[in-house]
């Protein structure tokens, strides 16, 4: 009883699976700057799982490691009770949160299309939803789960623009789920590739590691403070390390392109200052698998990486003994 009691200080998922199945049940969601996950097992069908984030998160629920069962929006305080069905791949109701419900009446009502439908068909009812949902949580996750951003760039930076504010914060913006699901396989650790990107006097940039010694990616957000130390970092070895043996890209991660210009408008930056639709879960980002800002990558020419992490310091000392060694 205390364990499914709801608390300010934690959210409850209490839940049901069907035929009294025992499965391994996780679920994943983004709070304090990072990715987290819980899991537990079914017994008899029946599980609750806790987790703790004080702001509105997305949060994904699987059963045997399958495709996400629950797309839901919660915070400290909530207790949402749900019922799997029975091919473990969505629910059959849901109670305890309004945004989470309103995600599930949308994913069981167009449920023929999302499974079958076009890229565009798909996009089309998501922008529908976006457009006459403008405040709501639901909107800004549906985006990130459901939208399908390859090829429709410019159209995901308008509706996310269309959202009101305080309705995309980051907790449900950054789209985990696709870093989850790479940030533990082979590729996201592997050598870096070319990239094409917008810079912030609206111009394609070109960036290839191979052109400089080594190299640095730092992924920031719009935290004011967090920024400037980032900032910090890149201008230290920039102005300190000559363009052709160190180069720097700044990739600011907010959700739309009118939000970076503002926080970039004023910087005299040497280095490339990025921006990408639909942030990390971009196709020019998304293989590197971006778990949190600030984030850091480091490379030698080769485009090996030599160092992935949150510290400005271990990646200034990462791109200072690859200099040391050319």
């Amino acid at each position: 009883m205390m364990w499914s009691c709801s608390r300010a200080d934690h959210f409850t998922v209490e839940g049901e699976l069907p035929g009294g199945a025992t499965s391994n049940v996780e679920m994943t969601y983004y709070a304090d700057g990072g990715i987290r996950r819980t899991a537990t097992v079914a017994e008899n069908g029946k599980f609750v799982l806790t987790g703790a984030s004080q702001q509105p998160t997305l949060a994904l629920l699987t059963v045997s490691g399958g495709l996400p069962a629950a797309t839901l929006i919660t915070r400290d305080g909530e207790k949402i009770r749900l019922a799997v069905d029975s091919a473990m791949a969505g629910l059959t109701r849901i109670s305890g949160s309004g945004q989470s419900e309103k995600i599930w009446k949308f994913l069981s009502g167009n449920s023929l299309i999302l499974s079958s439908g076009s890229d565009a068909e798909i996009n089309r009812l998501v922008a529908d939803y976006v457009r006459s949902h403008p405040s709501d949580l639901s909107a800004a996750a549906l985006m990130v789960t459901v939208f399908r951003t390859p090829g429709h760039e410019a159209m995901a930076d308008s509706l996310v623009a269309v959202i009101d504010p305080e309705a995309r914060p980051l907790e449900v913006m950054h789209n985990f789920s696709e870093v989850l699901s790479t940030q533990i396989s082979s590729d996201a650790r592997g050598k870096l590739s070319n990239m094409t990107l917008y810079d912030r006097r609206d111009t394609t940039v070109y960036f290839a590691p191979y052109n400089q010694s080594a190299c640095m990616i730092a992924f920031v957000s719009d935290i004011p403070h967090q920024r400037d130390s980032v900032i910090s970092a890149i201008r230290s070895l920039a102005d300190s390390l000559p363009r052709r043996r160190f180069k720097a890209v700044e990739v600011t991660l907010v959700p739309d392109s009118a939000e970076w210009k503002r926080l970039t408008a004023r910087d005299s930056a040497s280095w490339i200052q990025a921006w990408a639709p639909a942030a990390i879960a971009s196709p020019a980002m998304r293989r590197l698998a971006v778990p949190r800002t600030p984030f850091f990558i480091v490379a030698d020419s080769t485009g090996t990486q030599i160092y992935r992490g949150s510290s400005a310091l271990k990646a200034s000392a990462a791109v200072d003994g690859i200099i040391s060694r050319h």
